[in-house]
């Protein structure tokens, strides 16, 4: 009865410990980290660039005053190739009936380049092609000829499935290969209905896989634009679109509107790009072998032209302020964790979750020795806080729920099963993960008004808070793992 006394006293002051700790954790310095990180002067942070790697390097100066220490090499930085595009200038223009320019529109407000356009001039009529597939089942090409002109489609697939199950390889790389393989010499992306966000003047290097389409533009265009091409139709896109969805047939048309497109661009098959990584040794002769990760990834969509790049201050900015933040509290803080804890700022999550998925395939520990993975992805603009795992890891889930109604109070019942994102790669090795979010946060997601002035820095505070005191509770031994609840029921 003794021992079981002290045991809880033990615990009871470590997680009193703990409490106080988060204390330290402001949102005055997280917003300080997000200024600095969505400045212009890492230009976006794209992998592959120099802007990205001085960020990289920037974070591992902070990760090692706190005291991290290395756990693959000295520098704290993991290196891996990554595919870079990097976007010089774009122009496009409306066109008369004798090719010349008769209006300019705007990059960054009417319209934007995809990550990996091709780069190139061109000049030609713009077709309406549907949702741009080609099938034998369905073909959006088949009573048009788009020789030699320019494609406009919605940038996602037709709402109902095909027989066979999948639409193909219907990314914008697929898109723009099937277009290519008729001759077309450009493709521009449309928005559609209830779309997130609900522009299309975003930037995303999410474009599919390759090969690169080295001379074939690919741009995305806003809704002046678009009106501008459609004007002279019948339908306007979104009559055109649900016309599709009703018939789930073509009806794809000449729009009888000329564009001039210009883009010059710098491609790279394989430039270096990093993985910040560090970690606290547990206390605990035996749990420190046994470790929790924290990720957040630090790469964002980068920049178009000398003018305009995608600051990235939700998106995420906050999620490496969230680990810098939390890191510095466990420095602070006398009560050690027992078992070990890495941090990992990944690169290269907005074009398919690489740097995770290397860091996963080349970490120098066991994945058995992982009791959980919590990641951490625009967590700085909202109204509360939302965790993603409770389907998958009920138990864990409910850990965070419980700190939570001691000292946050923000906890909504929104949340998910699986991995999500950075998280992905470890739950696919079975290891308990949660994705700390916020609801409410996508209202500026990949634009160029992703700014830190747009940051709920109090929302901010409390999620780090509860992310720290997550932690602790979970490297002090608190948590045995569980198996994933969704995988049972299947």
């Amino acid at each position: 009865m003794i021992k079981k006394i002290v045991l809880i006293g033990i615990t009871a002051g470590i997680l009193g410990h703990a409490q106080g700790q988060s204390n330290t954790i402001s949102k005055d310095d997280l917003v300080s980290t997000v200024r600095y990180l969505s400045s212009e002067r890492f230009k976006g942070r794209l992998p592959g660039t120099i802007e990205y790697e001085h960020a990289a390097r920037y974070v591992a100066t902070r990760f090692k005053a706190a005291g991290l220490k290395p756990l693959i090499n000295e520098s704290l930085l993991q290196s891996f190739d990554e595919e870079v595009n990097i976007i010089l200038n774009a122009e496009v223009y409306l066109t008369n009936e004798q090719g010349r320019p008769i209006y300019p529109f705007r990059l960054g407000e009417d319209f934007l380049c995809r990550g990996f356009t091709g780069k190139g001039q061109v000049k030609g009529e713009v077709v309406f092609a549907g949702f741009g597939i080609k099938t034998d089942e369905y073909d959006d090409y088949r009573s048009i000829d788009v020789n030699g002109k320019i494609v406009a489609v919605f940038k996602t697939t037709p709402l109902w499935l095909p027989k066979s199950g999948s639409w193909g390889d219907a990314s914008p790389r697929g898109k723009a290969r099937i277009a290519q393989s008729l001759g077309a010499k450009a493709i521009a992306f449309i928005g559609e209905p209830n779309m997130t966000p609900s522009t299309m003047i975003y930037g995303s290097i999410a474009c599919g896989p390759g090969p690169h389409l080295y001379n074939f533009p690919m741009i995305q265009i806003g809704s002046s634009l678009t009106d501008s091409l459609f004007s002279n139709l019948p339908y306007k896109p979104f009559d055109y679109y649900n016309m599709l969805k009703r018939d789930k047939a073509p009806h794809s048309i000449e729009t009888g509107k000329t564009l001039y497109i210009n883009v010059a661009t710098d491609y790279f098959p394989k430039k270096q790009t990093y993985n910040v990584v560090g970690y606290i040794e547990g206390i605990d002769p035996k749990l420190k072998n046994e470790y929790v990760i924290l990720g957040a990834h630090l790469d964002h969509v980068g920049f178009q032209g000398d003018k305009l790049y995608f600051p990235g201050a939700n998106d995420n900015a906050s999620g490496v302020a969230s680990l810098i933040a939390i890191a510095q509290a466990m420095a602070k803080s006398e009560s050690k964790p027992r078992r070990s804890v890495i941090f990992v700022a990944f690169s290269s999550e907005e074009s398919g979750m690489k740097g995770s998925k290397y860091f996963v395939a080349n970490m120098p520990i066991n994945p058995k020795q992982i009791v959980a993975m919590l990641n951490f992805d625009c967590v700085g603009q909202g109204d509360s806080i939302a965790i993603g795992g409770r389907l998958s890891f009920p138990k864990l889930w409910k850990k965070a729920k419980k700190l939570d109604k001691k000292h946050t109070h923000l906890l909504s019942n929104k949340t998910f099963g699986g991995g999500g994102a950075d998280a992905l790669a470890f739950y696919e090795l079975g290891i308990p993960t949660l994705y700390f979010n916020t609801s409410g946060g996508y209202k500026y997601l990949h634009q160029a008004t992703d700014k830190v002035e747009t940051l709920n820095s109090e929302l901010f505070e409390k999620i780090t808070r509860l992310g720290y005191l997550t932690t602790m509770e979970l490297a002090n031994g608190h948590y045995k793992g569980e198996k994933d609840r969704l995988m049972k029921k299947k």
